[in-house]
């Protein structure tokens, strides 16, 4: 009898240790709509809106929209212009 015994002890399988609970963070309140201004010389412009015109004005030149990877954008309301750097290579302004 005591072989049983034995034999029983070591073939029980260890406890599983619980998985620790998770505990939901609090949640940072959640932004609706953020909008951002140029604002120069009395006059205002929204970065929005310049990106869509440049993407318009490099598609004008003949390009696919979908050419487009990688997009740098440069306002500078001193010249009145807005640079654009396409895929670092083509490069264009538009007046702002």
């Amino acid at each position: 009898m005591l072989k049983k015994k034995e034999e029983t002890a070591t073939a029980k399988e260890p406890r599983k240790a619980k998985a620790p609970r998770k505990v939901n963070a609090p949640q940072a309140d959640k932004v609706k709509r953020e909008r951002v201004y140029v604002q120069y010389a009395g006059k205002e412009w929204e970065p929005e809106a310049l990106i869509a015109q440049v993407r318009a004005a490099y598609v004008a030149d003949g390009h696919r929209p979908s050419s487009i990877r990688t997009l740098e954008v440069y306002i500078k309301p001193e010249d009145g212009k807005v640079y654009y750097v396409v895929n670092q290579k083509a490069s264009g302004s538009i007046d702002l």
